[in-house]
């Protein structure tokens, strides 16, 4: 199928040359295509064995293909174990929830260069992953936007010397209004949603703030640290600049992307205020008409003035109640987000993001190696060869994607699976061939592993040397 959507498009593309310059339009400009993620939402199991259906396959031995596909996706999962071995060891300076020793970790590990080398790292495994990044000069408008029916909330994002967010999959759901909404004549309204977001934050030094805040707001060293102090009071006293704070979340409404941050605060909406002024305002008034109408009636009676005083204040007390019970409904609403929506976190998110990455790798390098095993394409021909496999992906799963094709090509040349021969042809290994390649070098990593092994046993430890 790949092979017939490839040749469609070559044959369209011709008949487009010959009738002069045009265009080309790839994909029809539907809604569905309005915006496309590199991310395929498909199982590599549900590729697999779509790819590897006997019928696809004409002229070949059905068994060598799937052996052919296992093989290479095993090997690329060896790969990403190495990968991720050295991203999470490189992490270990920087991580909160270490169990290692400190004397295990080198003296040099935990300083600004190893800590940015390692972010590096992150991001090109995200990238990997297929995750979009929100840069940071457009993340303030996103946390600014404004929540029609959920949580109003403020986050200092200058309190942060890192901020890495990244996100992939974004869908919408229905919002409903609470009755007392719903009454007032508010409707249910669309909201986007990322299906999985990723954060990674590094707090700045205390010193560096304060500085940065009698700069800004030109204020005295203690006015700048009490500054610092009131910012940062809901944070818990184990956050440190030092460390390397990361989270997973999925689900997570774009509205209430605030949440995911530590140093996040509650505030009501301007509609809120305005009802609890109102009925603030109203309760306190009554009673204020009441109690003076009956401190004049005793003014004879201390006791009974003393009452009245007393029916004022609480009064007053009941108002500030209805403040402090609707925050409570907020925080209530802000815990179960986090609860629900956090996937995972720190060492345990970059092992998650590993395996993710892995995946998306395996399933690109499938897509593109079945295609180029049963058809020759040149290099400037990959524009068609990406269609076709998005148009195989939108007719087999019902997804629309913008397939990386340079990427999955890269790894595959990499790899000695396709051969780019001078006329900028590419050819791949029938799937036989490819299987005993991957095989052979299988044997020659394992034994790079032994000759290791070896050199390490022979040179004399430091308890026997002299």
């Amino acid at each position: 199928m790949l092979q017939r959507v490839l040749q469609l498009r070559k044959s369209a593309h011709a008949v487009a040359a010959s009738e002069g310059p045009q265009v080309a339009v790839l994909l029809p400009l539907t809604d569905a295509y309005v915006r496309r993620e590199r991310y395929i939402p498909v199982s590599r199991r549900a590729i697999l064995e779509t790819l590897s259906a006997p019928d696809l396959w004409p002229g070949f031995d059905p068994a060598s293909v799937r052996t052919c596909f296992r093989y290479l996706a095993h090997w690329r999962h060896l790969k990403y174990a190495d990968q991720a071995v050295d991203l999470i060891e490189s992490y270990q300076p920087f991580n909160p929830d270490r169990d290692i020793a400190p004397s295990a970790i080198a003296a040099d590990a935990g300083g600004e260069v190893h800590k940015q080398a390692f972010i590096l790292r992150v991001r090109d495994m995200l990238e990997r992953a297929n995750y979009e990044e929100i840069p940071r000069d457009k993340l303030q408008a996103l946390v600014d936007e404004e929540n029609p029916y959920g949580l109003d909330l403020d986050v200092n994002l200058d309190e942060f010397s890192q901020i890495v967010l990244y996100v992939r999959g974004e869908g919408s759901e229905t919002v409903h209004p609470e009755l007392t909404d719903r009454l007032r004549g508010k409707k249910p309204v669309q909201i986007s949603v990322f299906q999985r977001v990723f954060l990674l934050i590094c707090l700045k030094p205390v010193e560096e703030r304060v500085k940065e805040i009698m700069t800004a707001e030109r204020v005295s060293d203690a006015k700048a640290r009490k500054t610092v102090a009131k910012n940062r009071k809901a944070l818990p006293k184990t956050i440190d600049d030092s460390h390397v704070y990361i989270k997973m979340f999925k689900d997570m409404p774009r509205p209430d992307i605030e949440v995911i941050f530590p140093n996040t605060r509650i505030k009501l909406r301007s509609q809120d205020k305005m009802t609890i002024g109102a009925s603030a305002g109203g309760g306190i008034g009554m009673g204020v008409v009441s109690t003076v109408t009956k401190v004049v009636a005793a003014a004879l009676t201390p006791i009974g003035a003393a009452l009245a005083i007393l029916g004022l204040a609480g009064a007053a007390s009941q108002q500030v109640a209805q403040v402090v019970q609707k925050r409570t409904r907020y925080m209530l609403k802000v815990t179960r987000n986090l609860y629900f929506h956090n996937i995972s976190s720190n060492q345990g998110a970059l092992a998650l993001l590993t395996e993710r990455a892995e995946e998306e790798d395996i399933k690109e390098e499938l897509l593109l190696y079945a295609l180029l095993a049963k058809t020759s394409v040149r290099r400037d021909e990959l524009a068609h060869a990406q269609a076709a496999i998005e148009e195989f992906l939108t007719q087999q799963f019902n997804v629309h994607v913008a397939f990386d094709t340079e990427d999955a090509l890269s790894r595959l040349v990499d790899t000695g699976l396709v051969v780019e021969h001078a006329d900028g042809t590419l050819m791949a290994m029938a799937p036989a061939t490819a299987a005993k390649h991957i095989d052979d070098m299988w044997d020659v990593y394992l034994d790079k592993i032994g000759d290791a092994e070896h050199a390490v046993s022979a040179v004399p430890s430091a308890a026997h040397a002299g």
